[in-house]
């Protein structure tokens, strides 16, 4: 056990990444978390990266239904022992591979030693063979969506216009910045009716981040209100694939560009997310 524990901490410290790791998040559900999640994989992978989606919402996993697959295993049987994170990954479409969720598991803080250092070194062997790790937060600011987002490189929120959705994104950045004062914080809005809405809103929401915790949001840009989304959904299918020409696939695709296009600008700070992560859990003592 004491063995374990070293190689662990030996792992957290001096693992180097090469993959940009971004947590998609949200302070409440029903804001289109997971569609961006998927969507912006698969236009990420359209551009040339390789794209893994880790589906971490451990409550309510539900990219594989959003996706339309079924697969035999999940992070339920990493966290046994059963297999690695590598043995269950699955290729989804537009040719982005996804790490199934696990729906029921409380709290990834709960876990044991073995379970967490599974999850972890798995966690190391997919980013040295991707270019993005996309993670499908939990909404809210529960232990599980932040543990995951300000571990992050970058955490990418989504919100709406509608006033709750925006409150709760608040909360959310706040608790993000309270555990780690140096997350980059990206807003998305989404279900605008044009970028003007969408900037009004970013800005509103960085205002008060600014007012009242110092910290100055980025706005990355916007999805529209389009029907297509919502039939893409009801189809189990991502929208950029279904309907490559719809605004939200055009917003979508315009998204993934600005983020490639930031990669130098992250750069400095990519080498910190498994050191994070360890820390949160409770596994590294040192930064």
């Amino acid at each position: 056990m004491i063995d374990q524990a070293h190689n662990l901490r030996e792992f957290v410290v001096e693992s180097r990444q090469r993959a940009r790791v971004l947590a998609v998040t949200s302070g409440k559900g029903g804001v289109g978390k997971t569609s961006t999640s998927v969507n912006l994989a698969i236009a990420l992978a359209a551009q040339g990266s390789e794209v893994v989606v880790l589906d971490a919402d451990l409550g309510l996993a539900n990219v594989e239904v959003l996706l339309g697959l079924n697969s035999l295993y999940n992070l339920q049987h990493v966290i046994h022992g059963e297999r690695s994170l590598t043995d269950i990954l699955v290729t989804g479409p537009g040719g982005m591979k996804v790490v199934p969720g696990s729906s029921g598991i409380a709290k990834l803080a709960d876990l044991g030693p073995r379970a967490r250092d599974n999850i972890l070194t798995g966690l190391r062997d997919l980013q040295e063979e991707t270019d993005f790790i996309v993670i499908d937060t939990m909404a809210g600011i529960g232990q599980n969506a932040v543990a995951f987002a300000a571990a992050a490189d970058e955490v990418l929120l989504v919100t709406t216009p509608e006033p709750s959705a925006i409150v709760d994104g608040y909360a959310t950045v706040k608790t993000i910045y309270q555990m780690r004062e140096d997350s980059v914080v990206r807003v998305i809005v989404n279900q605008v009716i044009n970028g003007q809405q969408a900037k009004a809103v970013a800005t509103k929401l960085s205002y008060v981040a600014q007012q009242y915790l110092g910290r100055k949001l980025s706005y990355l840009g916007y999805l529209p209100r389009d029907p297509h989304v919502s039939q893409a959904v009801m189809q189990s299918y991502p929208f950029v694939l279904r309907f490559p020409n719809a605004p939200a696939t055009k917003c979508i695709e315009e998204l993934a560009t600005r983020i490639i296009n930031q990669r130098l600008d992250a750069g400095a700070n990519r080498t910190g997310f498994f050191r994070r992560l360890g820390r949160t859990l409770g596994l590294a003592s040192n930064g």
